[in-house]
């Protein structure tokens, strides 16, 4: 996230969410070339912000994860 001169919190925290939002969309992106399902979740689910529809997929997509934050966490 750009360091920058907010006029509000309330302007930083926009941003934060539209950044969160945009992610989780990449993500799901992601999943669907990979082959695999996968959904938002509504209701601000304590679960997580992205619902599989196989289960079984979840060691693939925990190893998808790793590999993107081992990209972009350099």
């Amino acid at each position: 996230m750009p360091k920058n001169n907010w006029e509000t919190d309330e302007d930083r925290m926009r941003y934060k969410l539209l950044v969160h939002k945009n992610f989780i969309g990449w993500v799901i992106e992601e999943l669907k070339k990979e082959g695999i399902s996968a959904t938002r979740t509504t209701g601000n689910d304590s679960k997580g912000d992205i619902l599989l529809i196989n289960p079984e997929d979840a060691s693939r997509v925990q190893e998808i994860i790793r590999q993107i934050q081992n990209k972009y966490n350099r």
